[in-house]
């Protein structure tokens, strides 16, 4: 029957999710010796996208977040990783494609758009992001069931850490 094999299926699935948040949970003492490993899985809990159990994305205007983003989710996923930059109708492309692929060492071929919904409604604003908002994403569902390994074993850290400063320990 279809349900039988729709069941089976989900729970292979599910199976391989929480083997890849198990090694995510218990590698994350070896690689955070990694420099900037901790920040990004820090940066990930604040800025990254949760809501998709399929795909790790980051977006940021920042071009150190960003960068910062892109090596970890290049070193870690086995799938290819996407760029797309959210930018105002009055923002030249060609130059915010220029000025991304300079910062991520990528072919500015590599580099999409998403024009933002409110582009026509700001006529006065002031630029706080001149170059758009770069989101860096590669879908694969192992890499992200291993980052939320990695998050909650930051998270218990950080709750570690706080309890010592409030004991004085």
């Amino acid at each position: 029957r279809s349900s039988d094999l729709s069941n089976a299926m989900r729970a292979y699935y599910r199976r391989l999710r929480e083997e890849a948040y198990e090694l995510g949970y218990w590698e994350f003492p070896r690689l955070e010796a990694l420099p900037t490993f901790r920040d990004f899985v820090g940066m990930y809990i604040a800025e990254g996208y949760k809501r998709n159990r399929n795909a790790v994305s980051l977006g940021n205007s920042d071009p150190a977040v960003i960068r910062l983003a892109n090596h970890w989710i290049c070193w870690f996923s086995r799938n290819p990783v996407t760029y797309r930059v959210h930018h105002h109708a009055d923002q030249n492309t060609k130059d915010l494609a220029a000025f991304w692929a300079a910062q991520l060492e990528v072919p500015m071929s590599q580099i999409r758009f998403q024009r933002k919904s409110n582009s026509g409604q700001l006529k006065t604003r002031v630029w706080r992001c001149k170059y758009g908002v770069m989101a860096v994403r590669a879908s694969d569902t192992a890499l992200r069931s291993r980052l939320e390994g990695w998050m909650d074993r930051l998270q218990e850290d950080w709750a570690f850490e706080a309890r010592l400063a409030l004991t004085g320990a």
